[in-house]
């Protein structure tokens, strides 16, 4: 008991002074107190929740997960549609859409397949004449939300009344997707005194539509 005490106090304090190195780059002097403080909590706080569990999926039963009709482009290219909520296997921490198999008799409990989204290039739904589609990585769906100067992705399909909770990846321009990270947002969002203010508060949501100028 006591290793594995020292050990987790040991990664606690390696991943806290790792943040608190990135916190110095490019950050304001009259703000780095505040932006270092907050990046040794944050730190803290993913070290354990990655002990405990995978932190992306953290939460999701209290976000609006709704059950939608998906069209699904396999990677061999076919194509299925799919009435289904995102789901999230706790095993292997990857999203996955349920598929109801008529052809398959309903006492058999294989007629609900599970389709993975590394088992897919995109998902799609329709809301009126506008499409969302997802982009399958290896753990989720990735659909954007924000698009802007910096365009922000959630795991989710949701469009309305979303929060910082739904984020998981940003793009800045025309540039890789990256995973939402506060190191690596910082250095964009400092340019901008209000929005790096409200990043300050952990509000990543507004603050990249604050930077968009939304």
């Amino acid at each position: 008991m006591q290793k594995l005490y020292t050990t987790i106090t040991l990664t606690l304090f390696i991943t806290l002074i790792t943040g608190r190195v990135l916190a110095q780059n490019g950050v304001p002097v009259s703000l780095r107190p505040d932006f270092n403080r907050m990046m040794a909590n944050q730190s803290m706080q993913m070290s354990m929740n990655r002990m405990l569990n995978q932190r992306w999926y953290f939460g999701m039963d209290y976000l609006v997960n709704n059950e939608y009709k998906f069209k699904v482009i396999m990677k061999d290219s076919t194509v299925k549609e799919i009435k289904s909520k995102i789901h999230v296997d706790t095993v292997t921490h990857k999203s996955y859409l349920v598929f109801n198999d008529k052809s398959v008799p309903e006492s058999d409990p294989k007629r609900y397949k599970k389709i993975y989204c590394d088992q897919t290039l995109t998902i799609t739904r329709s809301e009126g004449i506008v499409n969302f589609t997802g982009l399958a990585t290896d753990s989720c769906w990735l659909f954007r939300v924000l698009r802007g100067k910096i365009s922000a992705y959630s795991h989710l399909s949701e469009i309305e009344n979303i929060n910082s909770d739904y984020l998981q990846a940003f793009q800045v321009g025309n540039g890789p997707i990256q995973k939402l990270d506060s190191a690596a947002l910082a250095p964009v969002l400092k340019e901008d005194p209000k929005a790096f203010k409200l990043f300050m508060k952990k509000d990543f949501y507004k603050a990249i539509t604050r930077y968009d100028g939304f």
